[in-house]
This record gives C-alpha cells, structure tokens and sequence, in this order.
C-alpha cells in the first residue's frame, strides 16, 4: 500500500463546529502547557496560500489571505510561531533564499492586492491587477518566470501612480531622504546587473567591479553619479518597493501582538552577492565557506559563498573589525525586523567554519576548518575564542532588540566538531533534532528544536514511503523500536512495547501517527512542522544540489479543509491525540483527567469522515 494511494477514494474530514472548537483549541493548548512545548510552522512566504481572487502567482505572509485565513487557524491549532526563509532580495537567475543578491528584502513579498485597494490609494489599477491574477498559470505552484514578469510590470505601474498620491509621495521622499545610504549600493548593484545583462559581477569591467572599493575617487563618484541620474526612476523605483517592505513588515509585527502569531526570520550562512561586491577587500581571496566530505558528499559540498579575514572581524585588542561591524549590523536588522526570533542557518560556519580554497580539489592542504587546525594562522584556542562571533555580535544584536537566546534557532547539521559543542554548551544554544536524519525523540536535547524534516528534507509521507521500501534495512527496524520505546504510554510493559513495534512495521498510518507524537513526548521544548507535514502533502519542496522545480510548491486556497481531509485519512498530524498520547507517556494523564477527556474526544472529531 503506497502513501500516495490512501485515500483515493473520496473522504472528506470533518471540521469541529464552533463549540467543538473552543473545547479543541483550549484543550490543545492546555496539553502544550502541561508538556512545556510551543509548536511553530515552518512556511517560506511563497509558499503561502492566496484565496482565488487575490493570487497573483506567489505567496506572501504579509498578505491578506495569511492575516484572514492563515492566522486565525493556526491560532485555533495552537501554533504561535511561523519560521520563513530567509527574506532577501533574490538573485535573477536563482530561486533559493539561501543565496541572496542582496540584504535587502525580497519584493516578491509584496502584497499587490493591497497597492489595488484603497489602502495604498489604488495606486495599481484593477485592470492590470485582475489581468495578474487571470492569467495566473498554476495557483498552487510559484512560476518565477511569470511572477518577475509581472511584478516588474505591477511595482513599476504602482510606483508611477503613487507620485500623483500627495500622501505616498511625500511619504516617499522624507523615506529616500532618511535611508537613500541604506539602499544606494544595493540599488546601484542591481542597475547594473540589468546593464550587464545579469552577468556576475566580476565580468563587469574594472570599473564598475571595483566600483565601491574606492567609492571617493573621482572616477568612482562620476560613474555613480551617471548611473543614478541615468537610471532615476529605476533607482528610485528600487527604494520605493523597501518602503512597502517596511511599511508591510511593521504591519506584519502589530499582528503578531493581535494575535499571538510571530514570525521568526532566517539569516543565510551565505554573504549577499552585494556585500561581497562592495566588501572585496574584507574576504579571504580565493577561498570560500562549504563542507567536508562525508558519508553523503563524498567530495565535500563546495557552496560558493565568501568567508570574512577572521582579522578583518576583529581587531587584535577584541574589538569588532570592519568586517565585524558589518555583520553586527547585519543580525540587528535581522531582530529588528523579527521580534518572534531568528533562525541561524549553519551556526557550525559562525563557530568553526570549513573553508577550501576555489577551483581545487579537497585536500587536507588547501582546505579545512581555520579555527581548528592548528597549522592555521587563524588558530584559535579556548571556548571563548571560538564563541566571539556569537558572544560579541550576535547575542548583543538580539538583546537591543528585547530578545534572548531563547529566541534563537541554531541549524547545526552537518559535522559537530568539539569547538561547536563547547560554544553551544557554554552559550546555552540549542540546536536542532530533525528525526528523519536519525535523531531520536526520547534523547533530544530539552533546549533543542525537534521536528520531522525542514526544506532540505522530502516530505515525511515520501520519506516514510521509502522507509517502509526496505522493511529488512537497519533504519527502518531501529527507527520502528526506538519510536515505540519513546511514545509508548509510562509503565507499558517491555513485552507490549515489543508488540508496538511489530504492529509499526506493518502498518504506515500508525507509524506516521506515532511519528508526530514522538515530537511531542520528546524533551525538546520547541517542535517545529513543515508545511507539506501538517497538511499531507507527499512532495519535496527542495532537493538540496538541484535547481529545477525547487522553492515552487505552495498551499492551496482550500487549506483548511485540505487539513481536515489529510488528517481523517491519518497522513497530517492529529494533534490532540498526539498530545494526549505524549501526556500519557510521560505519565501525566492522571493528574489531568478532564484534560485528557477533552482531547481525546477532540482527536475523535478529526477522525469523522
């Protein structure tokens, strides 16, 4: 029985009515209180749902459809948390977040039906808004192509519109007079990558490749001159869309206190191609940041992105370096902007980074880990000294911003070297437990975040499919016993567990089930759920080394009741009977009975059909 055949017949989950809902939603959130945990989702913004009228290609969560639909059900599931990806400005010819063009934030994330409403004075006409969402190709799935066609055309439109609006317009201009340094040399990036033809910035000439390595001489003043007075309305263009962005995202943050849904950003391990543009004096040359071989990568993974002279990030007296003070910069903007938090994408690199040295073969001579090889001139020695980075620059830019460690998610797969360890443990960082890669319920850390998989991950139901391919594999028999020892009821005798375990090897559902539950009984106090996992959806969202088809896949308009239906078929979490479930293997059911009757009788109504 394939995953992907379940429920091929029609059945259709039902939804609890509004007093079964309050029962469910009080009871879903007293069980979270009762096991210590918070549940966030995991949801790239296009990958958000748009209703039918308003799809323009792309999701966004500063969109109407996540304040109106989005929120209030992943408020009535006890969700607080949505963790999206990295939100900077994308690169042309390149769909990943993970490799941004520029620190500044990504115009796909604009809400074009709000330029066509009256909160942005209609400054983008209706004719060409409902043309966008006419001609829309696929409504549950991004077409790049067509979305930067169009929100060239729609931004462009709007902005024009706007300088007939007094209101925008003053806004605008106090705007650019008040952040134009911000935004000039990102501007100026992408003008000229459209001058040459989307080509890397090292083919530009010496000129305008060097072109901010010397930003005071003459010749570097005219061409920037020239450039801004040629392409005006392009630049000024480029600084109005960052006025929206702000605009939207301190909206963004006043819903989240209404309603108790925070977003929590993601910081790439990469430098924008901008910063590595402007800052090419502050890289080591000829090297860059990736990963060893190992098991999977047996050549290494050779990522492409620069890594800061470590003297270039501080001084020899401790202080921060030129380098330090533009990371420092880097993650205060970070938490300004996400007051729910921020995800650290691989903190390893922030610690005890693997550096090769570009167009070479792996060797242990011309690649390594710089802090940790001591035939390194970078060496370094002691736990505070491998910890700077994070002590100097990251944790005070999130205490400016009101917050502490705990708000802070720290990516650590990959290999762990015993610097890493030292610094997490001394810092109090947690980091995370992904239990398709193997990690074990019962033993994740309290401080860590548990979850299923991440958008390096297939879905759990195609992961669970493959699983259950090789039933003799030492995965799958070790998998099916430590899932039954770490979820099964407190006092559950060895003989019966033995029996769960037998039982999960055939049957798929109740391995899925017992799977969600093992979040829960973990811990782990933060469980984290990717959104092809809590909806059903047997898709990869992205396979890490591939291009094609990544970042696409998006939530239906119908998700709610794509929700019901997934979970009376027992391929999307239950999550009352999950709860409960993790409550009775922590032996917690008897001094919570009425609890415990709530939801049970919650996880009942979800598996009507």
């Amino acid at each position: 029985m394939k995953i992907s055949g379940i429920g091929n017949t029609p059945s259709f989950g039902r939804k609890p009515n509004q007093q079964e809902m309050m029962v469910y939603t009080s009871s879903v959130n007293k069980g979270l209180q009762v096991l210590g945990k918070q549940v966030d989702l995991i949801l790239h913004n296009a990958s958000a749902p748009s209703v039918r009228s308003e799809n323009t290609g792309i999701g966004s969560l500063f969109s109407k459809t996540t304040a109106e639909k989005l929120f209030p059900f992943l408020k009535a599931h006890a969700f607080s948390h949505i963790q999206q990806e990295p939100n900077s400005l994308r690169q042309f010819s390149d769909n990943s977040p993970y490799a941004p063009e520029a620190d500044t934030k990504n115009i796909f994330m604009i809400p074009l039906e709000k330029l066509a409403s009256g909160e942005y004075g209609n400054i983008l006409s209706k004719k060409t808004f409902d043309s966008i969402v006419r001609n829309n190709p696929n409504p549950n799935q991004v077409d790049y192509d067509y979305v930067r066609k169009n929100y060239a055309i729609a931004l462009k439109e709007a902005f024009n519109n706007s300088k007939k609006n007094e209101r925008l317009n003053n806004e605008f201009l106090e705007f650019k007079n008040a952040n134009e340094n911000a935004y000039e040399k990102s501007a100026i990036y992408h003008l000229l990558c459209k001058e040459h033809d989307n080509k890397g910035w090292q083919d530009w000439g010496k000129l305008d490749s060097k072109l901010y390595t010397d930003e005071n001489s003459p010749q570097a003043k005219a061409r920037i001159a020239e450039l801004k007075k040629k392409y005006k309305e392009e630049y000024d263009l480029y600084i109005f869309e960052q006025m929206i962005l702000e605009k939207e995202n301190q909206k963004s943050n006043k819903l989240a206190k209404e309603t108790g849904i925070s977003i929590i950003g993601d910081s790439p391990v990469a430098s924008s191609a901008v910063e590595e543009w402007v800052n090419q004096k502050l890289f080591l040359k000829d090297k860059a940041l990736g990963c060893p071989p190992d098991y999977f990568s047996p050549s290494g993974q050779r990522w492409g992105f620069k890594y800061y002279d470590p003297t270039k990030i501080f001084n020899k007296d401790g202080s921060l370096g030129e380098a330090g003070k533009i990371m420092q910069k880097k993650y205060e903007n970070y938490f300004a902007s996400f007051p729910g938090g921020v995800r650290i994408d691989h903190i390893i690199g922030l610690i005890d980074p693997f550096i090769y040295t570009v167009g070479e073969k792996m060797t242990p001579q011309n690649s390594g880990r710089i802090y940790s090889v001591c035939a390194s001139k970078y060496h370094k020695e002691g736990v505070d000294s491998f910890a700077s980075i994070l002590s100097k620059i990251v944790l005070p830019a999130a205490r400016k911003y009101g917050l502490d460690k705990s708000s802070i998610i720290c990516e650590d797969l990959g290999e762990v070297t015993n610097p890493v360890k030292l610094v997490m443990r001394k810092l109090g960082l947690g980091g995370i437990s992904v239990t398709q890669y193997g990690y074990r319920g019962g033993t994740a850390p309290k401080d860590n975040t548990i979850m299923l998989g991440s958008h390096d991950n297939k879905s759990f139901l195609e992961y669970t499919e493959e699983l259950f391919s090789k039933p003799k594999s030492e995965e799958f028999l070790e998998k099916t016993k430590f899932l039954a020892f770490d979820t099964a009821p407190k006092g559950t005798s060895r003989v019966e567990i033995r029996n769960i375990y037998k039982a999960l090897r055939e049957d798929k559902l109740k391995f899925i089930s017992l799977s969600f539950t093992e979040l829960f009984a973990s811990p782990a106090k933060r469980i984290q759920i990717f959104f092809t996992d809590l909806f059903g959806i047997a898709k990869t969202y992205n396979r890490p080394g591939t291009t094609e088809g990544n970042w696409s896949l998006r939530l239906g308009e119908d998700f709610e009741n794509d929700y019901y239906e997934a979970v009376s078929k027992g391929i999307a979490p239950n999550l009352p009977k999950a709860i409960a479930e993790a409550i009775r293997h922590r032996g917690l059911d008897k001094i919570n009975e009425d609890l415990m009757k709530d939801l049970d009788k919650s996880a009942k109504i979800l598996q009507e059909k």
